[in-house]
């Protein structure tokens, strides 16, 4: 990757006029200064663009009769997706000539609806084959004049996005028309200069993909530690002694966390107290905490409820039921302060990193599904809680459970970071080749 951007990039020459900077061989167009041989146009000049067919929805099956079905709830970003849920099948009892409408590996689709609409865009790969196109999905195939790959990373773009939202409907369901994405504008270089920076973003691409995978891969490996060692099915040397088994009403007390509503959370939080609101329980953090993103004044605190180091916070409320009985370990030294429909366990004695893994494992959470109560909005309640059984090593041998699940856990943040690091590159390297801000050697 570094030795295509060192290698083949060439930085183009400013010039100072005394009043602006000018660079040599460069345009001015409404994207910006681009390379004078490179043209500022429209893709309708370069594609061919298809709309799905109006298929009746009352004719999909699930059971794999027909052909697999592309329709916009199957298109994330830069990806296809397909699930129990989700694949629907066409079979074609009517004898209809849809040959038109079947998609060919490297085409791009783009989800025309919804609330992420701009953002849901993939490239079609063989192994999705056949499939068929839906009604409010697009379809788009580069002439020859233009290589699909480079046109991908200008729809992956930010820029993209940029242009979706000033256009998109904004009334009911926001979504574009063919025309809106035929008039999106980019700066196109020559045929030989797409493909060689469409070949170098699509090196960083590689990269990340296979970051992805094996982030995929250590979080599996984990998941199966888990099970074996918070269950005794493996067990460390030097510890034999039989488990325990205790309700969480034999560890501690339990309390409620109290006052914090939306309005109290500062935007300029560096003075502020920390402190945490159920939802972050279950959108913000994983299994355990050091410190908090949200910050409290202190007349705020005096209303809540504080948390010291080892308590452990429930989600005492959810949208999904998968979310109730989230909780998290407070691993800080600092007093912060737990807000509304938050359930506290204030434990003694136990290895709190522990009962943090613990208490998320599939174990314990099916115990956490029973106690669930609510449809919309599921809740969860400390009696409920306080039933729930666990079990309970000596102090130990949680300890060195904790410290090898800890290094998992730490090598995949590790993981993450660089996967950031990553997608932090080719977005700057994107912005600088799409535009011809850096040029290629070709």
């Amino acid at each position: 990757m570094s030795k295509h951007t060192q290698d083949e990039v060439a930085t183009s020459t400013t010039l100072s006029t005394g009043l602006v900077e000018e660079k040599v061989g460069y345009k001015q167009t409404k994207l910006g200064l681009i390379p004078e041989d490179w043209i500022y146009s429209s893709i309708k000049n370069y594609v061919n663009q298809l709309n799905g067919f109006a298929f009746k929805s009352n004719e999909f099956n699930l059971e794999n009769r027909g052909t697999r079905l592309c329709r916009g709830i199957n298109i994330t970003r830069g990806n296809l997706r397909f699930d129990e849920k989700n694949e629907m099948f066409w079979e074609n009892s009517n004898n209809l000539n849809l040959a038109k409408y079947l998609l060919e590996d490297g085409d791009i689709v783009i989800s025309m609806d919804g609330s992420l609409v701009g953002r849901n865009y993939s490239i079609v790969g063989k192994e999705f084959l056949p499939l068929l196109l839906v009604q409010r999905v697009a379809r788009i195939r580069t002439l020859i004049t233009m290589s699909q790959s480079f046109l991908f990373h200008w729809v992956s773009s930010n820029n993209f996005i940029r242009y979706v939202d000033s256009i998109k409907t904004s009334s009911g369901i926001p979504h574009i028309s063919a025309k809106d994405i035929n008039n999106f504008t980019i700066a196109v270089p020559p045929l030989p200069e797409q493909q060689k920076i469409a070949s170098i973003l699509n090196t960083w691409d590689k990269a990340i993909v296979a970051q992805e995978k094996l982030i995929t891969q250590k979080q599996a490996l984990k998941k199966g530690l888990m099970q074996q060692l918070l269950t005794g099915k493996k067990r460390f040397p030097g510890f034999d002694e039989k488990w325990n088994v205790k309700s969480l009403d034999e560890l501690g007390v339990f309390s409620r966390g109290k006052g914090i509503a939306k309005k109290d959370i500062l935007e300029n939080g560096f003075d502020g107290l920390p402190s945490v609101r159920y939802a972050e329980i279950y959108t913000k953090y994983n299994y355990s905490t050091y410190s908090f993103i949200s910050k409290i004044n202190p007349d705020s605190a005096k209303s809540s409820n504080p948390i010291k180091y080892g308590d452990i916070l429930f989600a005492g409320s959810g949208e999904k039921l998968e979310d109730i009985g989230k909780s998290i370990v407070y691993l800080g030294l600092e007093t912060a302060y737990a807000g509304g429909d938050i359930i506290i366990l204030k434990q003694y004695n136990q290895d709190s990193r522990y009962l943090g893994y613990l208490l998320n494992s599939d174990l314990v959470k099916k115990q956490f599904f029973q106690i669930g109560q609510g449809h919309s909005v599921v809740h969860i309640y400390s009696s409920g809680l306080k039933k729930v059984l666990i079990p309970l090593p000596l102090l130990s041998e949680q300890q060195k459970i904790s410290n090898i699940l800890d290094n998992c856990t730490k090598e995949i943040l590790q993981l993450k970071i660089k996967l950031e690091q990553l997608k932090n590159q080719k977005k700057g390297l994107m912005q600088q080749l799409l535009t011809g801000e850096k040029r290629i050697k070709i």
